[in-house]
């Protein structure tokens, strides 16, 4: 159980350093860059069992598609 747990904390924290990658790349106006990259963190979250925040999603989807 503890490499679960071991894995478990890498992972968060993988998908914790892509999540300041993701706000860069929206700063710089990388559309597809930054949709592929919110991709692999809503697979990252699956795995962790841990939620996407809906509201994150659509506000992410709006700014890029939507104006």
């Amino acid at each position: 159980m503890a490499g679960k747990d071991k894995n478990e904390a890498a992972i968060r924290a993988i998908r914790d350093r892509l999540l300041a990658d993701l706000a860069e790349l929206d700063r710089l106006g990388e559309d597809i860059a930054t949709i592929e990259l919110n991709s692999a963190i809503e697979i990252l979250n699956k795995r962790l069992g841990e939620p996407t925040d809906d509201n994150e999603v659509i506000a992410l989807w709006t700014k890029r598609f939507m104006n």
